[in-house]
């Protein structure tokens, strides 16, 4: 893990609130809260519901983008523009073992068919550091 990497970890390295935005069906961008965790080679993961509207539009262009990070500058603090493609699982073993006990408030259980995990694969990752206007790029070496 290069520098750069390391700083972004260290933004994307625990459970957050995060600005998730889709594209609707009139081509307009929508943007809506989301709780990502994301693993050590950045891929973002969220639960939602199935007949969630971000579902569709991301069922329908899987180009996303996510900022996270200090949401609330101005204290020095780093933050992230993340460009992805989603996928959205279905699948229930994978399921399973993303499932989180609080989830329950909205779905019935892992084997519930209205919840689905999406994953948010980067393939560009702006750090926004303290003290400059200019951001820092990382890239995935696997576009597309």
């Amino acid at each position: 893990m290069n520098e750069l990497e390391a700083r972004i970890w260290r933004i994307l390295g625990h459970r957050q609130t995060a600005a998730l935005a889709t594209i609707t069906a009139t081509g307009a961008p929508w943007v809506r809260y989301v709780t990502i965790e994301a693993d050590p080679n950045f891929t973002l993961r969220f639960c939602t519901s199935r007949s969630s509207r971000k579902t569709g539009e991301i069922a329908a262009n899987p180009d996303v983008h996510v900022a996270c990070g200090n949401l609330q500058p101005p204290d020095d603090s780093a933050f992230l523009q993340i460009a992805g493609r989603a996928e959205i699982c279905r699948e229930g073993k994978i399921k399973a073992g993303y499932w989180k006990e609080e989830w329950r408030r909205y779905f019935k259980g892992p084997d519930d068919p209205d919840y689905v995990m999406v994953f948010v694969r980067p393939t560009r990752i702006e750090y926004n550091g303290p003290g400059s206007f200019l951001a820092e790029v990382w890239e995935s070496k696997y576009q597309g």
